[in-house]
């Protein structure tokens, strides 16, 4: 079944159609939440709202985009919400705190090196290069999710990919020699 037809039966109150749509991106749109939010419960409370929203607003999916830029869309929606309520509420705090994650597996320390990186990034960098990346959207798509030209997720994404091998110097002591 198309994307665009699970879409039209959420639109009519299909709960299935809703159910198979969290299976095919409930992953990815955490990876993209947790990504902006550093935060693992903020980020499942994004998707879940996110999918909240889909069930809310199927109707209004007009197919101009792909099914999957329109979900990007709408979890970034949600996502700024989130934040900028937060702005309100913990204004002395900071507002991406890291939880201290236990992780079972080893992970290579250039893996942390990165991650470490990544998260040094300014959120908007942070943004695209998930985008582009780990989600592997055209910049056609990643304008269209973020709402911007496109020539702007071009000028971001050079930029990201810049300021993210200083921070990989940075966090390795500038040891590493690899290059993006």
């Amino acid at each position: 079944m198309r994307e665009e037809e699970i879409i039209a039966q959420i639109a009519e109150g299909r709960e299935e159609a809703l159910k198979k749509l969290i299976l095919m991106y409930n992953s990815r749109l955490f990876s993209y939440a947790y990504g902006l939010l550093q935060n693992y419960e903020d980020a499942e409370e994004a998707v879940a709202e996110t999918f909240f929203q889909v069930w809310r607003s199927a109707r209004n999916f007009k197919g101009g985009s792909k099914v999957s830029t329109w979900l990007f869309g709408v979890c970034r929606n949600v996502i700024r919400n989130m934040l900028r309520k937060k702005m309100k509420e913990l204004k002395t705090l900071e507002l991406m705190e890291r939880d201290a994650v236990s992780e079972e597996l080893p992970i290579p320390e250039d893996v942390h090196m990165v991650r470490r990186a990544l998260e040094a990034l300014p959120p908007t960098h942070r943004e695209v290069l998930h985008l582009v990346f780990y989600e592997e959207l055209p910049y056609e798509e990643v304008a269209k999710v973020l709402g911007i030209p496109l020539n702007t997720v071009k000028t971001r994404v050079f930029y990201a990919k810049r300021r993210l091998l200083e921070a990989i110097k940075e966090v390795s002591g500038e040891g590493y020699k690899g290059g993006l």
